[in-house]
């Protein structure tokens, strides 16, 4: 008897050994074997929810917000109170706008049906976090003599895509986190769903989740297709990661890339990035992170002609990573986005 509970012992720290090979293993199969973690254990991971509420000075109503919250808490079934981020730009510096945002939260909290214990663990998850966005060098605050592509809400749409797009895999709050989950103000998870998605990313060992592709119009992706093919034409490694992803150029593809003009006006394929789930450690690879340097060393990609983080992701993801196996299409949670209902599937529990 001794002897067997002693094999069984040696069993057992074989099998958790081989968990955490897979778990921080680079073959992007699912996790076997026993990968959960229990509710007294310190999860193998770390994670937050992400709302980016302001970019400029100012207050903005938070109404919209507060049932976001309220239907992320009740409507997922989290293993793990992870943080919930809310990014400002200095609106809620003091303890007194805090507290009353935290009151008014409580309120909305009731009014959308959640018991005392829900809304107490919702409050206890929000964490303020001032993040200034600066216009970069070059780029007046009155946008300059030319007008940019998208005036009416320059700059703090500009800075929005601009944030998403590189600068949040440095923030840094964000930037040692395993993985992150971005949802907008006017993000709404509808109905309960049977899994965590932070923890589904870890089992099934995921590098990006989205919940729906929509390309973006050329008329504000200019310069990005040749962008994306001169870059490729340099590097032979994003140029063979994108065939074998399945990567679609427009007609008429200039190799090597010099005209500046190629694929004026085509759509650029895109991500609905208000639902953006990222492992954190895929995006900053050096290989990443050199292409987010060039990326950014030209303002006016973002501010002049409007580059949207959902288009630059999608360049990201089939540029750098395996679609087949680290890419996920989360449908099994139900979500919509303003007013748009975006297609759902069987939501299956995880093992």
């Amino acid at each position: 008897m001794a002897i067997s509970r002693r094999y069984a012992a040696m069993a057992i720290v074989a099998g958790a050994a081989l968990v955490m090979y897979l778990a921080h293993s680079t073959d992007y199969r699912p996790l076997t074997g026993p990968n959960r973690f229990s509710a007294s254990q310190a999860p193998p991971y770390t994670a937050a929810i992400v709302y980016l509420l302001s970019v400029l000075p100012g207050p903005r109503s938070p109404e919209r917000l507060f049932e976001s919250l309220a239907r992320m808490q009740m409507n997922i079934p989290w293993r793990h109170q992870w943080p919930v981020l809310l990014l400002h730009a200095g609106a809620y510096d003091t303890l007194d706008s805090q507290s009353e945002f935290l009151n008014r939260l409580r309120d909305s909290a009731d009014s959308h049906g959640m018991t005392a214990d829900a809304t107490a663990r919702l409050v206890n998850r929000i964490e303020f976090v001032t993040t200034h966005h600066e216009l970069p060098e070059g780029v007046p605050a009155t946008g300059g003599a030319d007008e940019p592509v998208w005036p009416g809400e320059w700059p703090a749409y500009q800075h929005m895509c601009a944030f998403y797009s590189y600068k949040i895999f440095s923030h840094p709050r964000i930037k040692d986190l395993t993985y992150y989950l971005r949802l907008d103000d006017d993000s709404s998870i509808l109905e309960p769903t049977c899994i965590d998605p932070f923890e589904y990313m870890h089992v099934q060992n995921k590098s990006y989740a989205f919940r729906h592709e929509s390309p973006d119009m050329g008329w504000v992706t200019e310069g990005m297709w040749p962008f994306v093919n001169n870059y490729a034409a340099r590097h032979p490694d994003v140029e063979q990661r994108l065939a074998s992803n399945g990567w679609e150029w427009p007609p008429n593809r200039v190799w090597p890339g010099k005209a500046h003009e190629y694929g004026l006006g085509a759509n650029f394929p895109s991500y609905e990035t208000n639902f953006d789930l990222v492992k954190l450690s895929r995006f900053r690879t050096p290989e990443m992170t050199e292409f987010l340097a060039e990326l950014a060393s030209d303002p006016r990609r973002f501010y002049w002609y409007r580059w949207g983080d959902a288009p630059v992701r999608m360049a990201e993801v089939s540029m750098f990573l395996d679609v087949k196996t680290e890419v996920h299409q989360m449908c099994e949670i139900r979500y919509a986005h303003k007013t748009f209902v975006f297609e759902d599937c069987e939501c299956v529990p995880l093992p």
